[in-house]
């Protein structure tokens, strides 16, 4: 399985993307921005603005921002879904996170053209992408995901087994709830001490073994590596902020379903959907160390 289509190559799908072709596969990029797909092609990869296109390949991995996007990208017209081949049709990796009714519900429907399907959501972030250092939760069938294997191999440290089609998806928001309060609320309280006057990478080092110990914590450097590749320019900036946006309204969503009261999440949500991406923008640049000049968010 080393034919890839890799349909999304954003923030972290394209870190995602140059890892594979390092490791050899062989990719179909497919992305409606042409700066994108030129910067592939000069790579050598293949590229194509049509997803359609990808639907002889091996496998086909989906890593676009939303649902409406995963829908679009499948069953609108030049998708995927209408090019399988039924008596070829590709393995396809639902790496994006969304709702997982509606991963269930596009897997329900690739079947019908024998389209095997793993729910395979990724947490790390673009700098662990691109070393290959992701965590992936994975739902589908045993046999699928092991024939996904190398795949998530290329890609990951670390694959979870969470269930069936949908499982890696709850998971992922699971995760991300606490992961997207705590990366922008940590910025804020190392801001605070920067401020302060306190050495940063001591104050890591103190949280790491204190009750603030958090990723953040546990490689300061790392982090700080985060903050200037997600600050380099202010649509990368708006992009992120608009993931993480989707991804507490899914967890908020996901407790409503479960018919869970969750006042601090309601909270979290409230206030990032609330927050100025131009502010987050200068908080991170100036703890990533872009700017000589420290200024107010």
């Amino acid at each position: 399985m080393r034919r890839i289509g890799f349909i999304g190559a954003g923030n972290i799908g394209r870190p995602m993307a140059e890892r594979l072709m390092e490791r050899g596969f062989d990719l179909l990029l497919c992305d409606i921005n042409p700066a994108t797909r030129e910067a592939f092609a000069a790579l050598g990869a293949r590229v194509t603005a049509k997803a359609a296109d990808c639907a002889a390949e091996d496998a086909v991995i989906l890593m676009v921002a939303n649902d409406d996007q995963l829908t679009s990208a499948l069953f609108a017209e030049g998708g995927l879904f209408d090019a399988v081949a039924a008596d070829a049709p590709p393995l396809v990796l639902v790496m994006s996170t969304v709702m997982p009714e509606s991963v269930q519900a596009a897997a329900d429907t690739l079947r019908t053209k024998g389209a095997r399907v793993v729910d395979a959501p990724v947490s790390g972030g673009a700098v662990r992408a691109r070393r290959g250092q992701l965590s992936i939760m994975t739902g589908g069938d045993d046999e699928d995901i092991a024939a996904a294997q190398p795949i998530l191999d290329a890609l990951a440290d670390v694959v979870h087994r969470c269930g069936a089609v949908g499982a890696g998806q709850v998971t992922k928001i699971i995760n991300n709830l606490v992961g997207v309060t705590n990366l922008f609320l940590f910025a804020e309280a190392m801001q605070i001490g920067e401020r302060l006057g306190l050495d940063l990478s001591r104050l890591a080092a103190i949280m790491e073994v204190s009750s603030g110990r958090n990723n953040g914590t546990r490689d300061w450097e790392e982090r700080k590596a985060l903050y200037r590749w997600n600050a380099a320019t202010p649509e990368t900036m708006r992009a992120i902020v608009e993931v993480t946006r989707k991804d507490l309204r899914n967890a908020v969503a996901l407790a409503q379903r479960a018919q869970v009261s969750a006042p601090m999440l309601d909270g979290a949500a409230a206030a990032h959907a609330a927050a100025a991406s131009d502010g987050i923008l200068a908080r991170w640049r100036e703890l990533g160390g872009m700017d000589q000049e420290k200024k107010t968010p």
